[in-house]
């Protein structure tokens, strides 16, 4: 049998949902009650990136994590402690001030 017809051997072809990107991933905003998904406006990532000295590329997702969580009513304490576990303490994305900074931008109208 020619191994380009064979699915049987393939881990992934049994499994197409393991290959699929997971539902709630970080990077994922969770659709709001109107079932839209709000997003961070541009703005933000890039007053983010100068505030903290970081690539433009690299404050997208720990601000898209610090929206999302503040959304789903995580205080500013829980979201710091969840970055500084995964960032590492020092990070200056997981730092408080930064946390807060982010949720006061979006809750100014920084969400679109």
């Amino acid at each position: 049998m020619s191994p380009l017809k064979s699915t049987a051997k393939d881990p992934g072809a049994a499994h197409p949902a393991k290959n699929a990107a997971a539902p709630g991933l970080p990077t994922q905003p969770l659709a709001d009650q109107n079932g839209e998904t709000p997003m961070v406006a541009q703005a933000i990532y890039h007053q983010a990136a100068l505030r903290i000295g970081f690539h433009y590329e690299l404050v997208i997702a720990p601000v898209e994590i610090i929206a999302r969580c503040h959304r789903e009513g995580q205080s500013v304490s829980q979201i710091t402690r969840y970055l500084k576990s995964h960032l590492g303490p020092d990070h200056r994305a997981a730092a408080r001030n930064f946390v807060e900074w982010v949720i006061a931008e979006t809750a100014r109208g920084g969400v679109r």
